[in-house]
């Protein structure tokens, strides 16, 4: 293999790369980056085994051929180079890389060691706006949970169809649902659980590419997306969760005995404070009474907090308590300026909206004690 590749460009690929290499595998090949010259292009691939990622650039490729290299040393390489023009040369076991006068050999592995995880075909592919696919997952990411001994609710429902977007995620103390109106109507309909690492890091590269679209094709067991880039695309491809996702529609209550609406910010700025002395997992105490909530906040040994809002309440007085981390990230995820608070019981979940429905975010509550 030898080519020449414009530094700044290749270095960018191997920042969106490098989030794929693995850091901690027993197979060390996995921590390194595939290169791949053909055509005049060089295709670039890491994995960790679940998630993959592939980039491609445009290039000068003078004999064609394959190699890993270690991501991050050869990352580092790239990045202080003191020209603009790379020249890269690749024999069995090694890869040169020059520009002006400096040069480097670094020890690499053969490309028929590297596992290829996803052949990164984009058959059938369906197209939504990476604004719309940004701002869906923003809502209901962090429900989903890190605990990998359910990886089912590691995982994000993902429905496409007609001109609606829809993400749910849970972690089993709250359930976050928003649906998307897109400008442009999908023709086919899918639905697929996909981890949120992946679906963390194709926002991610949303945000970092620019406007335009993101191709999703959804297989038997693997997602793929795709974003175009200036110098080339980006692909992500990852395995799909498998099993029965929770009726989620069952978990959200139809009726209520007591409802709120808030100023978003004047809630979740008292809320910020009030939280600072529930520590240890103590819960936000919230009590409803005549035109007034109080918030309360109580950590043995380290103190209290309590402040009051008016608000327009007339029902029962009651009191409920929650964790206040998964409270503020509900409320913060409402648009609108108004969040309606929807209560059954102190021992039932709440549910937190705005007045539009879109998004929807289900909280069970912590048993007070005192």
């Amino acid at each position: 293999m030898r080519l020449t590749v414009d530094r700044t460009a290749l270095v960018d690929k191997l920042a969106i790369l490098a989030r794929g290499a693995s850091t901690r595998s027993a197979l060390p090949v996995l921590s390194g980056v595939l290169l791949q010259a053909t055509d005049g292009r060089l295709d670039l691939f890491a994995t960790d085994m679940e998630l993959s990622i592939k980039a491609t650039l445009a290039t000068v490729v003078e004999q064609d051929g394959d190699i890993v290299v270690p991501a991050r040393l050869f990352t580092d390489v790239v990045r202080n180079l003191p020209s603009e023009t790379v020249a890269i040369e690749a024999s069995e076991s090694a890869v040169r890389v020059t520009a002006g006068r400096a040069a480097f050999s670094l020890n690499s592995w053969a490309a028929s060691d590297f596992p290829q995880t996803s052949s990164f075909d984009m058959e059938g592919s369906l197209t939504v706006g990476r604004g719309p696919f940004v701002e869906t997952l923003a809502k209901v990411g962090r429900a989903a949970s890190r605990d990998e001994t359910r990886p089912i609710l590691t995982g994000v429902l993902v429905s496409m169809g007609g001109r609606s977007l829809k993400m749910v995620a849970t972690d089993s103390y709250r359930l976050a649902v928003k649906e998307t109106v897109l400008e442009a109507e999908i023709a086919n309909e899918v639905q697929a659980i996909v981890p949120v690492k992946a679906l963390t890091e194709v926002a991610r590269l949303a945000g970092t590419l620019g406007e335009g679209d993101i191709d999703v094709a959804i297989g038997e067991n693997q997602a793929l997306f795709r974003l175009a880039g200036k110098d080339g695309d980006v692909y992500v491809a990852s395995r799909l969760i498998d099993g029965q996702f929770p009726n989620y529609k069952q978990l959200i209550p139809e009726t209520f005995d007591h409802e709120v609406t808030l100023g978003k910010e004047l809630f979740t700025a008292a809320a910020r404070r009030t939280s600072l002395l529930a520590q240890r997992n103590a819960p936000l105490r919230l009590t409803f009474a005549q035109g007034k909530l109080t918030m309360r906040a109580l950590t043995q040994d380290v103190g209290q907090a309590e402040e009051s809002l008016d608000m327009p309440y007339e029902g029962d007085e009651f009191e409920i308590g929650f964790n206040p981390q998964y409270l503020i990230e509900g409320i913060e995820a409402v648009d609108e300026d108004e969040v309606r608070l929807r209560f059954t019981n102190p021992l039932r979940p709440g549910l937190v909206s705005g007045a539009e429905g879109s998004f929807v975010y289900l909280i069970m509550p912590i048993r007070l004690s005192g």
